[in-house]
């Protein structure tokens, strides 16, 4: 049960997560605890608990949560009920609440107007009771909740890496030479609107695209390779003797509505007149990205932090010669494509001093930005005996 994962990430006795939630506008109590709560409603969990306060106007659609639900309406106000609460569960001192002091803001969602109105009736009455109260973010709490993920979790994201990775594989058998980005872009639209049968097999009620539709897939061709990786497909075609890179990734929601996204960039070289095969050039950045994406997979484990991989994988490129790449080497991914938790970024990101989590998922997504460069992205299953590929990864280059 959901509850049980929750409690279980309060780790003392003496520490509670609460959130407060009006209209839904709490996206952490929409997922975790309700999305039937309209009017405010506080829920607060404890290492032993998880009790939701919740108006008299909503008790009806209620009653069937897996939670002590309390009732709270015009005589006995709602912040009344949380402070009976807190000293029920005997004042706890440490007390978690839904603000980033990481600059997160996907998880920076209490808003000053309610942390203030909270954390003033909460401290009064401890001090009127001479307890000590002490404020925290809740990011690690949210962290946890989100990048572990269960194994109904893993087995659709790998259904959307496996679609992600048949458009692509289709887009690549069917470019051709002097087909601009844009029309690569606009093959790969098509062929994304063919759906396949098996949706309906694993309850699929929809696919989109992972990121904004105009800039998925991400398509660069020759000497826009030295551009950074968020760049609109352009006009410039592809020519005998460029690299091109697709990235690319979909998001299935099921009819539960559960998102699963996935998050993958392939290679591909366009042959010269008389070649069978890429120069030695262009295959040697290929094995260069291949090799450092093992060494990253291959070490992501729940006792690294993000920048350790960071750091394996880019010194790994730099030690072949290759210059700097300007982003992170890689990313959480599950309900969105840029998942919030764990960055595999250079080392000073307060987010890359972060541990990986046992079944989180991860990108790798090394570069070597220059022209005729390329660029490979993978997606990685954390486990404590190294990282396991969500779908076949790229071995050989594609050839057009």
């Amino acid at each position: 049960m959901i509850n049980e994962k929750i409690k279980s990430i309060i780790c003392g006795s003496n520490d509670v997560w609460i959130m407060y939630s009006v209209e839904n506008h709490d996206p952490y109590f929409k997922k975790f605890i309700t999305d039937k709560a309209t009017s405010a409603a506080v829920c607060i969990i404890s290492k032993n608990s998880v009790d939701l306060l919740a108006s008299e106007l909503d008790e009806y659609n209620l009653k069937n949560l897996d939670c002590k639900v309390l009732v709270y309406n015009k005589n006995n106000k709602l912040m009344q009920r949380v402070l009976k609460l807190l000293k029920e569960l005997n004042f706890p001192k440490n007390i978690y609440l839904n603000y980033s002091d990481g600059l997160d803001v996907s998880t920076d969602v209490l808003c000053h107007g309610l942390y203030s109105h909270i954390t003033k009736n909460i401290s009064e009455f401890y001090i009127k009771n001479k307890k000590e109260v002490l404020y925290h973010s809740a990011d690690n709490i949210i962290y946890k909740l989100i990048e572990s993920k269960s194994e109904k979790d893993i087995k659709y994201m790998k259904l959307s890496a496996m679609r992600a990775l048949q458009i692509i594989e289709d887009v690549f058998n069917n470019i051709h030479v002097s087909m601009t980005e844009k029309d690569i872009w606009t093959l790969c639209h098509k062929i994304f609107n063919n759906k396949p049968q098996w949706f309906k097999d694993f309850g699929i009620a929809y696919e989109k695209f992972s990121w904004s539709e105009n800039g998925c897939p991400i398509v660069l061709v020759g000497p826009n390779l030295k551009k950074g990786g968020h760049t609109l497909p352009s006009n410039q075609k592809l020519e005998k003797g460029y690299t091109v890179y697709l990235d690319f990734g979909v998001t299935l929601v099921t009819n539960s509505g559960e998102k699963y996204s996935s998050d993958l960039q392939r290679m591909g070289y366009c042959l010269k007149d008389g070649e069978k095969d890429a120069p030695r050039d262009i295959k040697r950045i290929f094995e260069v990205l291949k090799e450092s994406i093992k060494l990253g997979a291959e070490n992501c484990k729940p006792d690294k932090k993000g920048f350790e991989i960071d750091e394996l994988v880019r010194k790994y490129i730099l030690s072949r010669g290759y210059p700097d790449y300007n982003h992170s080497t890689g990313h959480p991914v599950g309900e969105f494509a840029h998942d919030i938790g764990t960055s595999l970024s250079p080392k000073g990101g307060k987010k890359s001093d972060l541990y990986l989590r046992e079944n989180g998922v991860y990108t790798i997504e090394p570069r070597i930005q220059i022209e005729n460069g390329g660029s490979l992205e993978e997606m990685i299953q954390v486990t404590p005996q190294g990282g396991i590929p969500l779908c076949d990864m790229q071995e050989r280059l594609y050839l057009i």
